[in-house]
């Protein structure tokens, strides 16, 4: 079985207004994850950097929820409290339409949703965190103050 996903996002600037509403509509596999199909649709919205997009759940951000968060700045998305990543598509689905998502656009990447729960204890891993951690709180420092130097 197959669910048709509705895509609509934002527009981030004048010039992208002329291809507004920026509509998608592709399917999925009904056993697809909640996280696996926001993985999957991260490259949807353009990657800016500085900038972050926040997932409805719904057709636009008035009658939708907000469900996760997605910047290219992020390794992986990170999803609002209370929401189960691992539910499939199947079950979000209205049973007499499609399945609709929006997008909408933030200026600077510091996250509403809690960071991913961290993984195993390993040194590989805390490395890796704390270098996520390092990079966030820089892009932080940096948008507070402009420049290096100043």
């Amino acid at each position: 079985m197959r669910v048709k996903v509705v895509l609509t996002r934002d527009s981030v600037c004048m010039g992208d207004d002329c291809d507004a509403p920026h509509q998608q509509a592709p399917t999925f596999d009904a056993a697809t994850t909640l996280g696996d199909f926001v993985t999957q649709v991260a490259d949807y919205p353009p990657r800016m950097r500085g900038a972050r997009w926040v997932v409805f759940l719904g057709g636009n951000r008035a009658d939708g929820s907000p469900i996760a968060e997605i910047s290219p700045e992020w390794a992986i998305p990170r999803f609002m409290s209370g929401v189960d990543p691992l539910v499939p598509l199947a079950t979000l689905a209205p049973v007499d339409g499609d399945l609709s998502f929006f997008f909408r656009y933030h200026s600077g990447s510091v996250p509403l949703a809690a960071p991913p729960e961290p993984g195993p204890t390993t040194p590989e891993s805390l490395s890796s965190r704390l270098a996520l951690r390092l990079a966030e709180a820089s892009s932080r420092v940096f948008a507070r103050h402009g420049t290096v130097g100043r």
